[in-house]
């Protein structure tokens, strides 16, 4: 059978089968009652089969309405969230989704969703771009963008965030410094070194953050202008240039000539962290299933 419903007699009809009463039913829908009860006779004669019982009380209903009734409500559940689908794009007319992520920690480390929520959104083109964190803020601010995994301490102005994970830092040291042979290295032992270090203007906030850490603790170093790729930054390390002190997850990047160690503290130890970002005037359902699979991927982790 070829039956054309109309999905707004399936919300008459939910209404009328949770009321019992075509009055209280019409009244609920902001309806008269005259076009309620057309409505209803039309579905029941498209399906062939009386989904109601009619009295002078009010109304009861057969077996077959109620067998309906589930499916119904899972009808207008999935018709909901195919609109909202399609609205979720309203204002990106290129039906993308971007996700930002910073390049200072390895990108193994950063919860990679993006074929989950490619299995969920097949009409919705979702891509990855990697930058640093000032500029991943910068893009979701401009609507370029829609969520991005920064480095902890970055000023995100007005946007919101959650905290993803945070780890400590190590160095990286050339193969021949005079500090590899040491069982433990503390973090005051790097004071004087030649040191790579980014330009604040990269990243004011964690510059400010770390500055702030060498301060209290009485490091001074001889500053040396960072590569801004890390493969030349470990080879100007194995070329005996200077030491860094870097994000743990770097030490994936074999390098010849380069040593990792971790660095051991005093007091309070100076650490490194994801956040994942975006602003909360973005209602997306997209960027609320990205999110969701973001806290699935950390608690599994925590686990």
């Amino acid at each position: 059978m070829n039956v054309s419903i109309d999905l707004r007699q399936f919300r008459y009809f939910i209404a009328l089968a949770e009321e019992l009463n075509f009055g209280r039913a019409a009244k609920r829908l902001n309806i008269s009652q005259p076009p309620l009860t057309r409505q209803i006779k039309q579905l029941e004669e498209q399906l062939g089969i009386d989904l109601f019982v009619r009295g002078s009380s009010g109304v009861t209903l057969t077996a077959a309405g109620t067998a309906f009734l589930p499916e119904v409500r899972r009808t207008l559940t999935q018709a909901e969230k195919a609109v909202a689908t399609a609205q979720e794009l309203r204002g990106r007319d290129d039906g993308k989704f971007v996700v930002g992520y910073t390049t200072v920690f390895d990108r193994s480390e950063i919860p990679d969703v993006l074929d989950q929520l490619r299995e969920i959104y097949l009409q919705c083109q979702i891509s990855s771009v990697g930058k640093h964190s000032i500029r991943l803020i910068q893009d979701i601010t401009n609507g370029v963008m829609d969520v991005a995994f920064i480095t902890q301490h970055t000023d995100i102005k007005n946007l919101k965030s959650e905290i993803v994970f945070e780890q400590p830092l190590i160095v990286a040291l050339p193969a021949t410094h005079r500090l590899v042979r040491k069982p433990k290295i503390y973090f005051q032992d790097l004071c004087g070194e030649a040191m790579f270090w980014f330009d604040r203007r990269l990243n004011p906030g964690y510059y400010d953050y770390c500055y702030s850490f060498f301060r209290e603790n009485d490091f001074t170093f001889e500053l040396i202008e960072e590569p801004a790729d890390h493969h030349m930054l470990l080879g100007a390390i194995a070329e005996g240039k200077g030491i860094a002190i870097m994000s743990a997850s770097l030490q994936k990047i074999k390098r010849q000539g380069v040593v990792f160690r971790e660095l051991h503290y005093e007091k309070e130890a100076l650490s490194m962290g994801v956040s994942v970002v975006y602003s909360g005037k973005n209602k997306s359902a997209l960027l609320h299933s990205f999110l969701e699979l973001v806290r699935k991927t950390i608690k599994q982790l925590q686990c």
